[in-house]
């Protein structure tokens, strides 16, 4: 708590739980990674059994305006629920961070209520576009994937809803392996990451996907005023286009974005993931848009602690500039426009 506060960070947030709560000991969440030569992930190790109760009754969810937020799979389902719920209630925009691969899926597998015999579970409670309850995500490559094969098993693919939002992204019948071709490339096509975007795009309309040294692969739904839609320098990466009339949904947005830098000088891969999102959602929440810009600042930043012995790299300060760079062009745009208008 000390750290924090010398950090200039806000604690009053901060809630601490007394070690014998719940007839079980609970600590300070704890963290172990192994990385080979090339500062790969090994193994990791987590202790994080101090999120893991269902109802924690010294986490009080107290008002607040955020613009958006964050909320990640260490929380027990249940409390990811409570929590996914207050934050709607306040108006907040929400970024999901799944985490890891065995806690991805969970978002899935416990929003999932337990049907009665005969019926499909009730899907819908999670919230579907464009009502729904996460608006962003940012996973790797394997936390996709078991998200993916979560809704799957808890048949998250099989309500009305989800049925007539995939309907409505214009992807023909005889599929899109093509234009994801040209789009990533056949690696990834094959291993199936565009597909699965596309799938859980009705849940999460905006999915950065994390992929190394691979960039990160932006699949995004298009409602149906988005300028993208028009613009001929983002005509490459509109997949598809509505066709039955939505109201809604004008298209799917499919974008591969390479990495800023190779980094040969790579220290340790803790904290990047993290890192990532953070410059993302500090940009969004000053009225950013996400885009190339903001994409690439937000590798920038990745980058920074990949270079950095510190989960969270000291010299991310250094960015704040041109997050600020980019809300002015933001304010000036819409301000030219406004004038155009009138």
């Amino acid at each position: 708590m000390s750290a924090l506060k010398s950090d200039g960070l806000y604690i009053g947030g901060v809630a601490s739980i007394p070690l014998r709560m719940f007839q079980n000991e609970y600590r300070t969440a704890q963290y172990v990674s192994v990385n080979d030569a090339k500062k790969d992930l090994v193994l990791a190790m987590a202790d994080m059994s101090i999120f893991s109760v269902p109802n924690p009754a010294n986490v009080n969810l107290e008002p607040v305006s955020p613009k958006w937020s964050v909320v990640d799979a260490n929380w027990h389902p249940r409390m990811i629920r409570k929590i996914l719920c207050k934050l709607k209630e306040w108006k907040s925009k929400v970024a999901y961070e799944p985490v890891s691969v065995p806690k991805a899926g969970g978002l899935f597998q416990l929003l999932a209520s337990s049907p009665r015999q005969g019926q499909l579970p009730h899907a819908d409670s999670l919230g579907l576009f464009p009502a729904h309850t996460i608006d962003l995500a940012t996973p790797n490559r394997h936390e996709l994937a078991a998200m993916h094969a979560a809704a799957k098993k808890y048949d998250f693919f099989e309500s009305q809803r989800w049925w007539e939002i995939i309907d409505s992204l214009g992807i023909p019948s005889s599929g899109a392996r093509d234009r994801f071709v040209s789009i990533t490339n056949h690696k990834m096509t094959d291993e199936g990451i565009p597909f699965q975007t596309i799938q859980l795009l009705p849940f999460i309309p905006t999915i950065l996907t994390k992929l190394g040294a691979d960039g990160v692969l932006l699949t995004e739904i298009l409602k149906l005023d988005d300028p993208r839609l028009t613009d001929p320098a983002h005509a490459p990466y509109v997949l598809s286009r509505t066709s039955n009339g939505s109201t809604e949904i004008g298209g799917v947005y499919m974008r591969l974005f390479p990495p800023v830098e190779v980094v040969e000088d790579v220290v340790s891969v803790n904290g990047v993931g993290d890192t990532f999102l953070g410059v993302l959602l500090a940009g969004l929440a000053k009225g950013a848009e996400l885009n190339e810009d903001l994409i690439n600042l937000a590798q920038r930043g990745a980058i920074m602690t990949l270079r950095s012995k510190e989960a969270v790299s000291p010299q991310l300060g250094e960015l704040t500039p041109e997050i600020d760079r980019l809300q002015r062009s933001v304010i000036t745009e819409a301000l030219e426009t406004a004038s155009h208008e009138t």
